[in-house]
């Protein structure tokens, strides 16, 4: 009897004999390609052309879908704003707003440009700063800042203004205890650059004072180019100021405070527009004040 031996390789032998034949593979691969260059190219490009397709296809069916799905939102009534609500508005009434923006409710919410309603809503002399947020599925809520009213203005009536010069509306009765201020047609200038709101500040630091405690300055009239006259509610005490150097007046009224205090100053008006020199004399009545006014503007 004989037996036939066969040896194992080993796993270095074995490593070698698949590293031969996938050299092998790759030579018939090589030959292939040297012998078919044009075939290869075109199957190639078939290939990409086809991934194109296949993605410009997807894209063209999402933005469908998007497209069919705005067009929906912004015609279902499921949208259309029926509830608005309002914050922070005091003087305006609710109804005042939207007469001032015009028709909301029934618009669709989607659609609804609120940068172009937000600055409509801006535009209105009361309002200070607006926001506005969409709430869904029918709701609009906005929020208000009011502007405050500072002074009365007499022009060709009197209006009501805030602090940064702004005219708000005509005179409210609820505002008739705010300071008054007389403004000539031609000082229009004034109330811009800001001479009128420096007036109502020192108005204000004089009704701090003791002096005034029981009879406060409630007027300002503006005289000539660069004049202001305060008037006590009792109409009994003046102060002329130059609207140039308001601080340098009341520095000088307060140097000379402590002697008016026992003074009689029921007829007096107290000249501070000139440099480094108070005058107290007798006060201008209302008809030549106006005649001075008309003598030094025409």
């Amino acid at each position: 009897m004989s037996f036939a031996l066969v040896k194992l390789k080993g796993p270095a032998a074995t490593w070698d004999d698949l590293r031969s034949a996938r050299n092998k593979k790759r030579k018939r691969g090589s030959s292939i390609r040297k012998k078919n260059p044009v075939n290869l190219k075109i199957g190639t490009w078939v290939r990409i052309l086809a991934e194109l397709a296949s993605k410009l296809f997807l894209a063209g069916v999402i933005g469908y879908l998007f497209y069919a799905g705005y067009n929906f939102m912004i015609s279902t009534p499921r949208f259309q704003i029926q509830n608005v609500s309002f914050r922070g508005n005091h003087v305006l009434s609710d109804s005042q707003i939207l007469e001032w923006l015009g028709p909301v409710k029934g618009e669709n919410l989607i659609s609804l440009d609120l940068v172009e309603l937000n600055r409509r809503l801006s535009e209105h002399p009361w309002v200070q700063t607006a926001t506005i947020q969409r709430v869904f599925p029918q709701g609009l809520k906005f929020e208000l800042i009011e502007r405050v009213p500072y002074a009365r203005i007499k022009k060709d009536k009197v209006y009501l203004m805030d602090n940064f010069g702004v005219i708000l509306s005509p005179e409210k009765p609820e505002y008739r205890d705010l300071p008054l201020v007389i403004l000539p047609d031609n000082k229009e200038k004034d109330l811009l650059n800001g001479k009128v709101l420096h007036s109502l500040k020192t108005m204000h630091y004089f009704n701090k004072l003791s002096f005034f405690e029981n009879n406060p300055i409630e007027a300002a009239k503006l005289i000539g180019h660069s004049r202001v006259l305060f008037v006590t509610r009792n109409k009994d005490v003046q102060i002329q100021m130059s609207m140039d150097d308001l601080n340098e007046g009341f520095k000088n009224f307060m140097i000379i405070l402590d002697s008016l205090e026992g003074d009689n100053l029921r007829t007096k008006m107290i000249d501070l527009s000139f440099k480094n020199q108070v005058v107290v004399r007798e006060k201008l009545k209302l008809n030549e004040i106006l005649i001075s006014t008309e003598s030094q503007t025409n």
